[in-house]
């Protein structure tokens, strides 16, 4: 059976145990610590990339830089892939992932998705009901095809330049590699030789890897698994998704650490990339043996 994938990997980069170890704050999930937020400031950049046959494949960057000068010094990775074949072979799928991102590092072609506005001073703007003919108060260059507006003022002009995109579309933007890597993560891609050497590297770099995966199935099924290498592990519970609603009901004995960061995961996908409403509920008993995670989101 043909199933459609979303690949996430999950990766704490850190500079070193030791330092990570000394510094708590070198890290995305205490982004809500107080302490941390004096010194620190973290946000979450969503860079896309893509492989030697143009797909499309994005990661999370949840980064952490110091407030004085503004450095990045720590980065957590989420990659999201879609896989249609060989998505049996998490390991392959994995590396083809590293290695697209490695080259997309050495060429400097990351982008970011934004909303379109259009200036109605510099070009003629659209939306879905068509195109309009905006005055420029500014003069404009001989270059720019220009018809002079007969309202009693000298320098307004109807500017023809055609509208390329809509106001409100999203569309691509050019990013500087400098926006996401940090130094460790720009020295391992730069002496890589290929996927599975990139993927290595990091491992000897990082505490160890949490990975999550879901997987939608053309009989409309979906599972949540947490993963290391190629065994998948399904999260035990209940998992309704749609292009308008997701509902996930999961339970485990992983622990609060890996239950915070399994509800991160899903918030990612469905309330950022998926631009849903969501609600979401987590719990962990005294020892942390039964654990939950509770997420609503639909689209209004």
């Amino acid at each position: 059976m043909l199933k459609k994938l979303l690949f996430i990997i999950s990766i704490s980069f850190l500079f070193t145990p030791h330092f990570a170890q000394a510094n708590n704050c070198l890290d995305s999930l205490q982004s809500n610590n107080r302490i941390c937020q004096q010194s620190y400031a973290y946000d979450v950049l969503a860079m896309y990339f893509k492989d030697a046959s143009n797909k499309e494949h994005k990661v999370h960057v949840k980064r952490v830089r110091e407030k004085l000068t503004g450095t990045l010094v720590h980065a957590d990775y989420d990659f999201v892939s879609n896989c249609t074949n060989n998505c049996l072979s998490l390991d392959e799928q994995a590396n083809d992932i590293l290695w697209a991102f490695r080259n997309a590092y050495i060429e400097n072609k990351f982008y970011e998705k934004i909303i379109y506005q259009c200036d109605p001073t510099e070009e003629r703007c659209c939306d879905n009901t068509g195109c309009n003919q905006i005055l420029a108060v500014e003069p404009l260059n001989d270059n720019v095809l220009i018809e002079d507006v007969n309202t009693g003022t000298d320098n307004q002009f109807i500017l023809n330049k055609g509208g390329k995109h809509k106001d409100g579309d999203i569309i691509d933007k050019g990013i500087n590699r400098i926006e996401g890597i940090t130094n460790i993560i720009a020295n391992i891609l730069g002496y890589s030789d290929n996927g599975q050497q990139v993927k290595q590297d990091m491992e000897t770099a990082t505490a160890q890897p949490l990975q999550f995966q879901i997987i939608n199935t053309v009989s409309g099924t979906t599972l949540v698994c947490a993963v290391s290498g190629t065994t998948c592990n399904q999260i035990a519970g209940s998992a309704t998704t749609s292009n308008s609603m997701a509902n996930f009901d999961l339970h485990h004995n992983n622990g609060a650490a890996f239950n915070k960061n399994l509800r991160n995961f899903l918030e990612t996908v469905y309330e950022r990339d998926n631009g849903m409403s969501c609600y979401q509920a987590t719990s962990c008993n005294v020892d942390s043996t039964m654990c939950t995670v509770t997420l609503r989101c639909s689209r209004y």
